[in-house]
């Protein structure tokens, strides 16, 4: 029985299951990430009374004191010795403050105390993995207007419902919704905005002849508007891509590595965001185009998968951007 006073928050907390060493359940689901990074914000607050929630538990206070001391260590660590745009300093990681909203490209604000007296903010991502690179995204990007392509071609969440939204809606055995209220809300989580998707929504289960045919209409108009820009270089909004990257620089990238049970801090070089004009498409097996690939000047590939993120076709039209290493 644990103390009175943790009684009515115990439900609401993070589940150390986030950083277990085995994955558990759905670990890598966005509510894992989401416990991981509701509970760095506790541990890391500057009240003593909220970060008690996790390090007075009556079950696994000690181990969430060890990765809050993991945690502050790897930060110091890096701001000891600093590097790509981020000045060396020594002192401690005094508080983070959790970030919301998708105007936000990063997870938290951190404030760290340096020896000087100073104090010296930084903007924290926080991911699940070895490295940064690799990794499925370091960034994304909704398939809206403004992001990706340039004014002389719709983006793909218009181009799909032009071409192929009438296909969904049959699917569904229901009329279609206007373009405009499309391209408002198809972006978000609530698959009760439009007809259709509160019906799919239901029936696209794995092996079904609904997700397999969600499945087609997707990865076909996929490759159809990747071939688009493949064909015409110049539909590919380099500078604006590059203003997006330019962005992740200075950024502190804190992943969690399972295996190791420790968190490694990077940040991106200005050369590994910087774009050079080397556009091509990676395929599937099938021999379907997947992504947008564009060379960085240190040669590597910055890839921009192209998918739903909440079921095929229904929600969520969206650019996964990540770096590979090779």
């Amino acid at each position: 029985m644990g103390p009175t006073w943790y009684s009515d928050v115990v439900t609401k907390l993070p589940s150390i299951d986030a950083f277990a060493a085995v994955a558990r359940g759905r670990e890598v689901s966005g509510a894992t990430n989401d416990d991981r990074e509701s509970a760095i914000e506790i541990l890391m607050s500057d009240d003593s009374s909220k970060r008690d929630l996790l390090l007075r538990h009556p079950v696994h206070g000690a181990e969430w004191s060890v990765i809050q001391g993991k945690f502050s260590s790897a930060i110091k660590t890096f701001m000891a010795k600093g590097g790509y745009g981020v000045p060396a300093t020594t002192g401690d990681l005094v508080s983070v403050t959790r970030q919301g909203g998708r105007s936000k490209n990063y997870d938290f604000d951190g404030s760290f105390l340096c020896d000087s007296g100073s104090q010296q903010k930084l903007r924290i991502e926080l991911k699940r993995g070895d490295s940064i690179y690799d990794q499925p995204q370091f960034l994304q990007l909704y398939a809206k207007a403004g992001d990706m392509v340039t004014g002389s071609v719709d983006p793909y969440s218009a181009w799909f419902f032009d071409n192929y939204i009438s296909d969904v809606a049959t699917l569904a055995g229901v009329s279609a919704p206007t373009r405009s209220e499309y391209l408002m809300k198809c972006f978000g989580t609530d698959y009760e905005v439009f007809a259709h998707t509160k019906l799919l929504y239901r029936l696209d289960v794995p092996g079904s002849s609904v997700n397999e045919r969600l499945q087609t209409l997707a990865f076909t108009s996929i490759d159809k508007y990747l071939a688009k820009l493949e064909s015409d270089h110049s539909l590919v909004d380099l500078k604006s891509i590059q203003a997006r990257l330019d962005a992740q620089l200075g950024k502190l990238f804190v992943s969690w590595s399972p295996d190791s049970q420790d968190f490694a801090v990077e940040v991106f070089s200005k050369e590994s965001m910087a774009l050079t004009s080397s556009i091509s498409t990676k395929k599937r097996s099938s021999g379907q185009r997947s992504c947008l690939v564009i060379t960085n000047q240190a040669g590597q590939p910055i890839q921009a998968l192209l998918r739903w993120k909440n079921h095929n076709c229904l929600l969520g039209p969206a650019w996964q951007i990540s770096l590979s290493s090779r």
